[in-house]
């Protein structure tokens, strides 16, 4: 059985069990990869959990009721208010400061690990490339060697509510996460401190990549290698009709 981190989240999820799945526990017990995915989901429907509950103020129902009786006006109003504070929290959730935490809490979990949990691993950005392309990510032209780091792997990994694309680099000493962020982000900035990293996220060959290092240096290195070879590979503009 080979890994597949959305069957992964689903596990986490109880939508599979090991009475009506068990070739999934055997993977488990075999591949730390996807222990670890299962352990890094676990720990984020556990935070979420403990997140407090608003009570509701005595007599709210009471309230409710009684402005509801003589008319249906304010329901007119509390609609549009549901749907605005949806839409608020919609929106929250691509803010830029929350996918910047995310991407460093990410880069500090797989770095952290004793071994990377790669689930592709290659010196070859276009053979990586291909291989999250072969699962329906585009990936913009990313550079083999930026700031003295190399590439060598990649996996999925989960954010908030979206799976992310995470490129890994580094020369033993330095390491730095790139990250393909699908969907938007809102508001970013041109630089971010979170968890003792530095993270930038910025808009590649329209992409959406997050950098994420503990050196301000490797993240200026890889922003110019990134708009250098997506410039590079634009090419000259088409001649102009005529000539």
């Amino acid at each position: 059985m080979s890994c597949d981190p959305e069957r992964i989240t689903a596990y986490v999820d109880g939508a599979l069990d090991a009475l009506h799945c068990p070739e999934q526990e055997a993977h488990l017990d075999a591949c730390p990869t996807c222990r670890a995915q299962v352990d890094q989901e676990r720990e984020l429907r556990t935070r979420l959990k403990a997140l407090p509950l608003e009570e509701p103020s005595p007599g709210l129902e009471a309230r409710v009721r009684a402005s509801l009786r003589p008319r249906l006006r304010p329901l007119r109003v509390l609609l549009p208010l549901a749907a605005g504070l949806a839409a608020l929290v919609f929106w929250a959730r691509g803010a830029a400061p929350l996918v910047a935490w995310e991407l460093s809490r990410d880069h500090d979990h797989c770095f952290g690990e004793r071994r990377l949990p790669a689930q592709v691993w290659s010196s070859d950005p276009a053979r990586i490339a291909d291989w999250f392309e072969g699962r329906g990510t585009a990936v913009p032209m990313i550079p083999a060697v930026a700031g003295g780091l190399e590439v060598v792997g990649a996996r999925y990994c989960s954010i908030v509510d979206r799976r992310v694309a995470h490129v890994y680099y580094t020369n033993g000493d330095h390491r730095l996460s790139l990250f393909l962020v699908p969907g938007s982000v809102h508001n970013s900035s041109r630089e971010m401190r979170v968890r003792g990293n530095f993270v930038r996220i910025l808009r590649v060959g329209g992409a959406t990549v997050g950098l994420v290092s503990e050196e301000e240096a490797s993240i200026e290195a890889f922003e110019r290698a990134l708009t250098t070879t997506v410039a590079r590979n634009a090419g000259p503009p088409p001649p102009a009709p005529g000539r």
